[in-house]
C-alpha cells in the first residue's frame, strides 16, 4: 500500500476489503460470503471495556424498561398535543384571514359563502380547546380542518 492510498479513506477501506478476501480465500474458510467480510470489519476485536455491558438485576431492568415506557409515552402525548395545537392554529389563521378579507370588502356575493365557511373552521378550530375528551377533541380538529380546506378551496375557485 503506497503512501497516497493510505492517505484517502476511500482506496484504504478498499484496499482493506480486498486484503480480507484474499484471506479469507486462501485460509479455506468454506467460502467467501458478504457476511464474512463485512462481519469482521464491525465487530472489532472486542478489545478494551467499550463492549462489555454492566451486569443488571432483573429488578433493575424491570425499572429501566418501565421508565422507557413512561419517557416513550409523554413524548407521545406531548407530540400529539403540539401537533393538534399547530393544526388547530392553522385552522384559527384560515379564520382570521377569512375574517380580515370580508371587513376590507374582498368577499363578493359569489365568494361570501366561502369565505363563512372558512371563518367557521376557525370556530371548530377554538372549540378543540374547550372539548376535554381525546376522541371527540379529534371529530371537532377533523372537521376544522376540513371545513378550512372546503372554504380556502371554494375561495380560490370562485375568484
Amino acid at each position: 500500500m503506497s503512501a497516497s492510498d493510505a492517505a484517502s479513506p476511500g482506496r484504504c477501506s478498499v484496499f482493506m476489503l480486498t486484503v480480507q478476501l484474499v484471506h479469507q480465500i486462501t485460509q479455506g474458510s468454506g467460502g467467501v460470503t458478504v457476511v464474512g467480510i463485512f462481519g469482521g470489519m464491525s465487530g472489532g476485536r472486542r478489545s478494551g471495556s467499550r463492549n462489555r455491558r454492566r451486569q443488571v438485576s432483573e429488578v433493575e431492568r424491570a425499572a429501566a424498561v418501565e421508565d422507557y415506557r413512561e419517557s416513550v409515552g409523554r413524548l407521545q402525548h406531548t407530540a400529539y398535543r403540539n401537533l393538534r395545537q399547530t393544526v388547530a392554529y392553522a385552522t384559527i389563521f384560515v379564520a382570521v384571514m377569512a375574517t380580515w378579507m370580508i371587513f376590507i370588502g374582498q368577499a363578493t356575493p359569489t365568494t361570501f359563502p366561502w369565505y363563512a365557511v372558512a371563518v367557521l373552521s376557525g370556530a371548530f378550530g377554538l372549540s378543540t380547546y374547550v372539548v376535554r375528551e381525546p376522541r371527540p377533541r379529534l371529530y371537532v380538529l377533523a372537521v376544522a380542518v376540513l371545513l378550512a380546506v372546503v372554504g380556502v378551496v371554494g375561495i380560490f375557485l370562485t375568484n
